[in-house]
């Protein structure tokens, strides 16, 4: 009872969905009244199968149709519109921070890049301008030679 109706009536009541024909030909119609307790008048198109009567395991059926997303009541529509907001920070926050991260990725590219460039121009400039003593004697020795 408490896992059955109560749950349906909390839905019918919370939730934009009506219950229609189960279309089961076994089975009791739904509790709309169990001792002090009333339910939402609908749950007779539930369906309660009882092992003792129908020869098989007990199940309880409830077949929903549902007409419109979200809550009914405003205190839950208000609860609904907070987890929205919550997310959409969560989300917010996320993104900010991939951006921040895949900058800083791209940062580091730039600087091993830059860097391989800065080496590739130093070993290019040490061909051509060679600091080696012994070439810079053979060059004096050439200046000194085409100047005699």
């Amino acid at each position: 009872m408490e896992e059955n109706e109560w749950v349906v009536d909390y839905a019918l009541k919370n939730r934009h969905v009506k219950l229609v024909e189960t279309g089961l030909e076994v089975g009791e119609p739904g509790l709309v009244c169990y001792k002090e307790h009333r339910f939402h008048p609908s749950l007779k198109n539930c369906k309660r199968v009882y092992p003792h009567t129908h020869n098989m395991d007990g199940f309880f059926v409830a077949k929903f149709r549902k007409f419109a997303n979200g809550v009914k009541s405003v205190q839950a529509a208000t609860e609904a519109e907070e987890e929205r907001e919550i997310k959409a920070k969560g989300k917010k926050k996320k993104s900010k921070e991939n951006a921040r991260k895949k900058s800083q990725k791209n940062a580091k590219k730039f600087e091993k890049e830059a860097k391989e460039v800065a080496k590739e121009a130093a070993k290019k400039d040490a061909e051509e301008n060679p600091k080696d003593e012994s070439e810079k004697k053979t060059k004096k020795r050439k200046r000194s030679v085409s100047a005699s």
